[in-house]
């Protein structure tokens, strides 16, 4: 009986830890049209620890918000037609300057475009 509740006890705190762990690691941030005009945003990101990229895209109305949660440690660019080709084609965009960097200061920011 005694190893039941210590076991369960011990499941329980790493259950606590890991979500407290996800949840310190993902930081939302809003990106805002500054924009008069509908805008395309296409978003390239490289999360730390991770192969590859990952992509976004949408267009944004006048003023409009889009919200997005990442890592720390991401890179985000806004991504040109020409970055966006050159991701397409299987190429890296990383050594170009992040429009972003993602740190914990950040969480809830609003950053316009």
């Amino acid at each position: 009986m005694k190893k039941i509740i210590t076991t369960t006890i011990a499941l329980c705190l790493f259950t606590v830890i890991a979500i407290a762990q996800k949840s310190n690691a993902d930081i939302t941030i809003i990106l805002k049209n500054s924009s008069l005009l509908p805008r395309k945003l296409s978003i390239v990101f490289y999360a730390p620890n991770e192969i590859g990229n990952g992509t976004q895209g949408c267009m944004l109305a006048p003023f409009g918000t889009k919200k997005l949660t990442f890592k720390e440690g991401t890179k985000i660019y806004l991504a040109n037609d020409a970055q966006v080709n050159t991701v397409m084609s299987g190429k890296r965009i990383d050594t170009n300057q992040p429009f972003l960097v993602v740190k914990k200061e950040d969480n809830n920011q609003i950053f316009k475009f």
